[in-house]
């Protein structure tokens, strides 16, 4: 297939970007070009390829050696390669057999290509006509971004051969309303893959309260550094992501809180069949405080920690050890319907540290659970599910839960996606109160039951610069090392935003309230405000520099304002080198 009368510059167009939206049945691909181009088409099978062949074209330097990986959608990755004849190859690796069209929108600099999976259809691929109702709405969103974007991350590696064999994506199950702990991503961004990094981090902090206290507000200047190491590798089964950043942080005056700091995560893939796969993850932090930046950072987004412990709780000052673990098993009998069964378990360890009777405690919790979802249309997913938990808190108190949840998932738009649930808890607590007499000490077991409706909902919206999600949510959870179980509630909004010169701006705020589950006699309760800034630059393609700002202000009602009620401010300035990245192959 052939473009009638060429540019008569061809020997100086150029490839300037790739955009794409990809959904589970349909994708779009926007190929943005100096000029007007001829192009040939042609598929090849086993694996799936589309490929399209431009003459007297070259690749522009920004896109040089860079791979386009997709996470969902038909398709997986795009290449590009340009041989000794000027001739660029754009390869789109597809997971399956689809329709497609291509397009010259607009002023003809733009190749458009858009792809459907055929319905009930697997066999071989063509030139088939496709309904694209969506495709107005497309092209007025696409009408505001310029030529010089690449709706990926970037990934450092060769992609000289545009004709390897494909790999396979590794998406996980995971519950329909529960996101992964991904962080802000941009539309189009997929972590790296098949590729071994390793790198430095380094930097410098301001913290007017490390002791975390309200009544013993003492501030110095830390300064940090640490190797770290991230691995990426997919197979045709088999896929594994791990990331390992061991981090020493010195004090100038207050040396007793010297320390070094270590995370390690990993995320484990195995497909067994076309319909079933297995997926194990783990995540552990050892380390001092909060506002960790290891917690969040990695050279490798996308590899979150698989814990549901309660994050809107801050404790004082105290070395800690959270570990967390969770298997899935997941199953799909049909194009519409999936079935996920899963095992979890997490836990926040402070046995190192001396503890009073009444202040921080270890918190362990078990869970199980269910999940059933289907599609109902191209854009909406709905689901139900039946959690199990078991929450102890220190010696004495334990507390099972027992969730109904519905879930509803809607793409509303190319760029928006709106999810909620909602259901009954039912919650059985067994604690030991204390009362202290003039001379004895009293401890009297205590029973208590209730019901609880848990509600709660995530809207993102992913575009070329900026990404933006709102959640909220009313659930028991546990209570951080602070409380047992408690009914939190809270709400936070996310920014992330491109600006011009490389740089990018992130914004953030919640709230929350943690109220105690426990009899009226115990009962204490939380209230935290949180919020940041920050500027990133990458100043080479290996080097990063982050700017950060964050504070958080924690009140305490019925608990001694010696302990948990906290005003705390941090001033940050990062710097990530990745020093060796070593592609693995495909």
């Amino acid at each position: 297939m052939n473009l009638p009368n060429p540019s008569n510059h061809e020997s100086e167009i150029q490839v300037l970007g790739v955009r794409a939206i990809s959904q589970p049945d349909y994708s779009w691909v926007v190929i943005d070009l100096s000029a007007s181009v001829r192009y040939k088409l042609g598929h090849l099978p086993d694996p799936q390829r589309l490929y399209l062949d431009l003459p007297h074209t070259k690749i522009s330097t920004r896109l040089m050696g860079q791979r386009l990986a997709f996470k969902d959608g038909l398709v997986e990755q795009i290449r590009m390669a340009t041989d000794a004849g000027s001739v660029t190859r754009i390869v789109l690796d597809l997971r399956t057999a689809v329709s497609y069209l291509v397009s010259l929108p607009g002023d003809h600099k733009r190749l458009l290509v858009e792809l459907r999976r055929p319905p009930g259809k697997t066999g071989p691929m063509g030139s088939v006509p496709i309904q694209v109702g969506a495709r107005r709405a497309l092209m007025e969103g696409l009408s505001t971004d310029g030529p010089d974007s690449v709706s990926t991350s970037p990934q450092g590696t060769s992609s000289s051969n545009a004709d390897a064999p494909r790999t396979e994506s590794s998406s996980g199950s995971h519950s329909s309303w529960e996101p992964e702990n991904n962080g802000l991503r941009y539309a189009g961004t997929s972590p790296p893959r098949n590729v071994l990094v390793l790198g430095l981090k380094m930097g410098s902090s301001y913290d007017d309260n490390i002791f975390r206290n309200k009544q013993r507000a003492v501030g110095d200047v830390d300064f940090l550094f640490g190797p770290s190491l991230s691995l990426s590798r997919e197979g045709s089964r088999l896929s594994l992501a791990l990331n390992y950043q061991p981090q020493f942080r010195i004090y100038r005056k207050v040396s007793e809180q010297n320390a070094i700091d270590q995370t390690l995560g990993f995320d484990l893939t195995y497909r067994a069949s076309p319909r079933a796969a297995f997926r194990a993850r783990g995540s552990a932090f050892y380390m001092t405080g909060i506002f960790q930046p290891s917690q969040e950072e990695g050279f490798f987004p996308g590899l979150g920690s698989p814990s549901r412990l309660n994050e809107t709780l801050f404790t004082p000052t105290a070395r800690q050890l959270r570990w967390s673990w969770r298997i899935d098993a997941s199953y799909q009998p049909s194009a519409r319907d999936w079935i996920d069964l899963f095992l979890a378990s997490s836990t926040l360890d402070y046995k190192q540290q001396i503890l009073n009777e009444g202040n921080l405690q270890n918190t362990k919790q078990n869970e199980a659970g269910l999940l059933y979802k289907h599609r109902l249309s191209l854009h909406t997913t709905v689901g139900i599910e039946y959690l199990y938990e078991d929450i102890r808190f220190g010696p004495d108190s334990q507390t099972l839960v027992h969730s109904a949840f519905f879930s509803y998932a809607q793409q509303v738009s190319p760029s928006v996606t709106l999810s909620a649930f909602g259901g009954p808890q039912f919650s059985r607590l067994h604690e030991v109160v204390i009362l202290p007499l003039s001379t004895l000490t009293l401890r009297i077991p205590a029973f208590q039951t209730g019901l609880n409706w848990a509600v709660g909902g995530i809207l993102t919206k992913q575009s070329r610069k900026t990404a933006f999600q709102l959640s909220a949510q009313h659930e028991v959870s546990d209570g951080g090392g602070l409380l047992g179980a408690v009914v939190s509630s809270s709400s936070r909004a996310s920014v992330r935003r491109r600006l011009p010169g490389r740089w990018e701006t992130i914004w953030s705020a919640g709230y929350a309230d943690n109220s105690s589950l426990g009899s009226a006699v115990s009962r204490r309760a939380f209230q935290s405000l949180t919020a940041g800034a920050g500027l990133e630059r990458a100043l080479t393609e290996k080097l990063h520099f982050g700017l950060q700002y964050n504070f958080v202000r924690q009140r305490g009602t019925q608990v001694s304002p010696l302990f948990g009620s906290l005003d705390h401010d941090i001033w940050s300035i990062r710097f990530s080198y990745s020093f060796h990245a070593m592609a693995l192959g495909r």
